[in-house]
């Protein structure tokens, strides 16, 4: 679906099904918009997809780096979490994270990051009680914050 009528003619079961897991995933009156603004294309322009009812910084970011090939970092809260934990960054929020990458990484891992550190945060560097014995990257970590872990 590269269209905005094409989420749009799912219905609300398609819609269900496609967002599993996703805590914002009504994008129908996003789509309604693209359609009426945009003729259908997503457009490639962070201050126009930040003006979209419930699109901050990660989300645009996330859509201007996989659908519009832009370098553009995309911080949510595991991206935030495992790169200070590891010490790569020191940064008390995700904006404050991303502004923080985007200055140390280079360019070339912007679109990527969140691809690999989101899953990465969610199973293996977790919030509370993070899984330090089966981490890959233990030996360069930081563990900052780190009170317990198994």
């Amino acid at each position: 679906m590269g269209h905005a009528d094409g989420v749009l003619g799912v219905g609300d079961a398609g819609v269900e099904e496609h967002a599993v897991g996703a805590e914002f995933h009504d994008h129908r009156h996003l789509a309604q918009r693209i359609l009426a603004e945009f003729d259908g294309e997503l457009p490639c322009d962070p201050a126009v997809l930040i003006s979209f009812q419930g699109v901050g910084p990660k989300c645009a970011h996330l859509a201007l780096g996989i659908a519009c090939g832009e370098a553009y970092i995309s911080v949510d809260i595991h991206v935030h979490r495992v790169t200070n934990r590891w010490g790569y960054v020191q940064a008390k929020t995700p904006e404050q994270t991303m502004a923080a990458l985007e200055e140390k990484l280079p360019q070339g891992y912007w679109i990527d990051i969140n691809r690999l550190l989101a899953p990465f945060g969610k199973h293996i560097c977790t919030g509370k009680l993070p899984k330090c014995s089966a981490c890959p990257v233990l030996a360069m970590c930081q563990q900052v914050g780190v009170k317990a872990h198994w």
